[in-house]
Formats: structure tokens, C-alpha cells, sequence
């Protein structure tokens, strides 16, 4: 080859490396927008939607199971705490829109501190004189999950309506006891120090590490709000919780016990595989790292006795000698195991996909809640008292992949919450797959949530700075109007609709 060929052959060379590196760069500059929630998982949240703020918090409560006591794993503050963790669960991947979680979580908190959902707590406890506190004696299985759907609502929302006005529990005769979220979580943390062993009571005397994950996760989540240091509490009791709460007796399959007696210093003999997945998956976001996560489910996949029903499918045997704690009920049980799954393999972990299909193919469920011919909402009866929990907590595994839960509770969302939002949208006619702000891009995607709706409908996108265009579907889109701050789109939704507000003119 001349020096001629050779200068002439790698001057295209270097051509070619330097457009595939500027190519490459522009590339990666693009935002990369999340997926947002698939068919399935709109459904649900309508169906949450028609149970929560839809029926209202101070109707009779139509559709949510009461069996007069609430004594057990049936009650309402499970059925509210286990669908809020869902729907946040599922608000979680569309950030820029927040609207419907606000409404969803506000009237599940509002149902939690209303007198239906713990006058339980006089079976228990003696109040005297004094009006009943669910906060004020163990009863971490109403507190925790109190606080947790709180803040939860908190980092979501930004409204500390709870932190900084408070609420009543009020009781016969109108005798009330006033907290703020601080004053209950504070409680929670003060117990914790209390206990020989970090662990806060349910029941007067018994500790169970299915309940505790949820203080403990309230401790995160209010530091993270609120710039406290509750959660130094967590070291001690998960140090004692992962080498005591381990299954010790020989032959048995469950990776963990279910109850500590603290009166008597010992554990009841039994777990159930429902119950490590409630204490794994939904203690994975607060606990000091995800080896115990890790370790849990790999004993899980190697010692539960797996049954594979058909291809793609499996459920694991739960023990039916446990009534609480994510057991008594097969259905119940397997409700619980893919959140653990989920976040131990990601979101194609073979035994928490194959449990996932066994729960959809004879549990799953749609529904016409509005009576017009087209089922719109979706839920997993695993049976008529459990439905709703196990509904939100299969929400929370379908939203979640790897360790995207615990950077939820480990994220501030200031941010997020200041940033261009879509503040609202016409629901249930106008439903949100996708929302998510990436500099300078709002970008969103809308569809039709009823079959007969038809025209056009106004999207609301707040803290839009002065110069922005809109697109719709890739083209520029002129049908909008602007007062201040806030812009209103004018569109249809006969098709599902892809929008950027590119702001700043970008």
C-alpha cells in the first residue's frame, strides 16, 4: 500500500471512529425514560382508586372486609397500610405525577386514624379514665403501619399536613387524644430503646419481625423527611432479629420463627414461608444492607416445598398451623413471596415471575366498577378477607426491580416535587402511564381510561418555566393555554398520547 492509500484509508478511519464517539455521546445525553406502569398495574390503581377517594373515607367503607373485630391479619389497618404501600409503589414510577397518589394515600390515612379501624385496642390495654391511644402501649401493628402510610404520603407529596397540624383520634363522646407524626414515630423509637432487644410489641408481650419492618421503615422515612436521627434505633434490633428470629428447629423449611414471647424470653416454634417473605420484603428497604434480603431468599428458593402446578407457574406449601403473619392461607402466603423475589433477583427472578403467574392465572380479576360494559380495574382474590391486601402488596412487587424500593425510601424527592409536574388529568377518564421530568424534557404519556369517553380533556402541567413548547407525539403541539406558571393541553385521548414540554425552548 503507498503512503498516499494509507494517509487517504485512515483519514476515513479516524472520520469513522469520531462520528461513532460523537454519535455515542449524543446518545447518551438523551434522556432515558422509564417504561412507567403497564396495563395491569393502571388497572389496579383504579381499582384502589374506586375503593379509596372515590368511595370517600367517611362512607360505610362498601367493599372492604370487617369482620367486627379487627383483631387479626384481616383488619382494616392491614387491608389500608398493604393497598397505600401498592399504590406508592406504583406512583413511584411516575414521578412527575402525583395527583392521584395525593388523593389515594390521604384517604387511606384519614381511614387509618378513624375509630372503625382501632377500637380493638380496649381488648388489649387499659386506658382508665383517659380516652383509648392506639399509640400510646406496643400495638406496633397499627403504629407502624400509621406511620409508615404517612410518610409515605409525606415524601410523595410533600404535604406535612400530618407532621405539622395533626390529627385526632377521637373516641365515644367525643373525648379525643391529639398527635402529630413526629409525636407517634417518636413513640415507636422511645419503645424500640426501651425493649432488650429493639423490638417493638403487637399484642401486649410479643414481638413479631413481620410487624417491626415497619416501624423500622417509618424511622428511614422520617429522617429522610424530616432530617431526624430515629432510625440509629434499627443497628440494635436487626443485629438481634437476624441471628435469634433464624428458624432453629431441625427439619423445618421456614427461614425465620413468627412470634417472640419477650415476657418468657422464647420463640413459638413455628414460621411460615408467608411470614419471611412479609419480614424480607417489606423490611429490605430500612435493613443496614441487602445481604440478609439475599440470604433469606436463596434459603427460600432451596428449602420451600415448591409445587410447579402448570409451565411458568409455581406456589410454595405454606404452614397452615399459622393464622397470622402472611399465613393460615396458601393464597395469602404466596402473596408476600414475590416483593422478597423482586428485590433479592430483579424483576426476572424465576420463582417470583412463576409465583406472579400462578397468582394471576387463578386469582386474578377484572372488574366493571362503574357499570358501563368495560372492565377497567383489576384485583387477586385470593379470598374475600385478604383480597385487598394481597392486592396491594402484588402491586408493590409488579412496580418494583432490585433495590428500586429501598432507593424510594432512601431518596429525597425535593426535587422531584419542584421540578415541572403534570399536576393533573381527567381520572379515571384520562389515565397516566408515564410521567417523568428529565432536564428540560416534562415528558408524559396519557390514554383513554373509559371506552366511552370521547372528546377533548385538559392536562394541567404546573412549574413550567416562561419558555416551553409543547409535542405531542413528536410534533409540535399549539392546543394549549398559560397562566403563569401552569400550562393546560387541550387533546384527545383516542389513541394513547406520548407529550414533551421541552422547557426553556429546548
Amino acid at each position: 500500500m503507498t503512503v498516499k492509500r494509507f494517509l487517504f484509508f485512515g483519514f476515513f478511519a479516524v472520520l469513522f471512529f469520531l462520528g461513532a464517539v460523537c454519535g455515542g455521546a449524543v446518545a447518551a445525553d438523551a434522556p432515558e425514560w422509564g417504561e412507567g406502569l403497564t396495563d395491569r398495574e393502571l388497572a389496579i390503581q383504579q381499582w384502589f382508586s374506586r375503593l379509596t377517594f372515590m368511595q370517600g373515607h367517611e362512607s360505610a367503607w362498601e367493599g372492604w372486609h370487617d369482620d367486627g373485630k379487627q383483631l387479626d391479619v384481616t383488619a382494616f389497618r392491614y387491608q389500608f397500610a398493604f393497598g397505600g404501600y401498592g399504590c406508592a409503589a406504583m406512583a413511584a414510577q411516575t414521578p412527575a405525577y402525583r395527583d392521584l397518589v395525593e388523593r389515594q394515600l390521604r384517604d387511606l390515612c384519614e381511614r387509618m386514624v378513624d375509630r372503625r379501624t382501632w377500637f380493638y385496642v380496649t381488648t388489649y390495654w387499659n386506658y382508665g379514665e383517659n380516652p383509648p391511644d392506639p399509640c400510646l402501649y406496643e400495638n406496633v401493628m397499627y403504629t407502624g403501619h400509621l406511620t409508615q402510610l404517612m410518610l409515605l404520603y409525606e415524601l410523595l407529596t410533600g404535604d406535612l399536613r400530618y407532621s405539622t397540624d395533626g390529627w385526632d383520634f377521637v373516641w365515644e363522646e367525643g373525648r379525643k387524644t391529639h398527635y402529630t407524626l413526629d409525636k407517634a414515630v417518636r413513640g415507636l423509637r422511645d419503645q424500640s430503646k426501651a425493649s432488650p432487644t429493639g423490638g417493638i410489641c403487637c399484642e401486649p408481650g410479643l414481638v413479631f419481625s413481620a410487624c417491626n419492618a415497619h416501624s423500622a421503615a417509618s424511622f428511614v422515612l422520617h429522617d429522610l423527611v424530616h432530617g431526624t436521627d430515629y432510625a440509629g434505633v434499627n443497628q440494635r434490633w436487626f443485629d438481634w432479629m437476624i441471628v435469634n428470629f433464624r428458624n432453629k428447629v431441625p427439619l423445618t423449611r421456614e427461614f425465620l420463627y413468627a412470634i417472640y414471647d419477650q415476657g418468657k424470653g422464647f420463640f413459638y416454634p413455628v414460621g411460615d414461608v408467608g411470614g419471611d417473605c412479609w419480614t424480607l420484603g417489606f423490611g429490605n428497604p430500612w435493613f443496614p444492607d441487602t445481604s440478609f434480603t439475599k440470604t433469606g431468599w436463596k434459603h427460600i428458593c432451596q428449602n420451600a416445598a415448591w409445587v410447579e402446578p402448570a409451565e411458568g407457574q409455581c406456589y410454595a406449601k405454606n404452614n397452615k398451623v399459622i393464622g397470622c403473619c402472611g399465613g393460615g392461607s396458601l393464597n395469602v402466603a404466596n402473596s408476600f413471596i414475590p416483593l422478597t423475589g423482586v428485590q433479592a433477583e430483579g424483576k426476572d427472578s424465576p420463582r417470583a415471575r412463576g409465583v406472579l403467574n400462578w397468582l394471576e392465572a387463578n386469582f386474578g380479576k377484572s372488574h366493571d366498577m362503574d357499570s358501563d360494559g368495560h372492565e377497567e380495574s383489576y384485583s387477586y382474590e385470593v379470598c374475600p378477607m385478604h383480597h385487598i391486601s394481597a392486592t396491594g402488596i402484588i402491586a408493590a412487587a409488579l412496580a418494583t426491580d432490585g433495590d428500586s424500593m429501598r432507593d424510594f425510601y432512601r431518596t429525597a424527592r425535593d426535587g422531584i416535587r419542584s421540578a415541572p409536574t403534570l399536576a393533573s388529568v381527567d381520572h379515571p377518564n384520562v389515565l397516566v402511564r408515564a410521567a417523568e421530568y428529565r432536564e428540560p424534557v416534562l415528558r408524559f404519556v396519557v390514554l383513554k381510561g373509559r371506552p366511552g369517553f370521547s372528546g377533548d380533556t385538559e392536562l394541567a402541567c404546573s412549574q413550567i418555566p416562561e419558555h416551553a413548547e409543547v409535542l405531542r407525539d413528536g410534533a409540535p403541539w399549539t392546543q394549549f393555554t398559560r397562566d403563569g406558571g401552569t400550562l393546560r393541553i387541550t387533546s384527545d385521548v383516542d389513541s394513547e398520547r406520548v407529550f414533551e414540554v421541552r422547557c426553556g425552548g429546548a
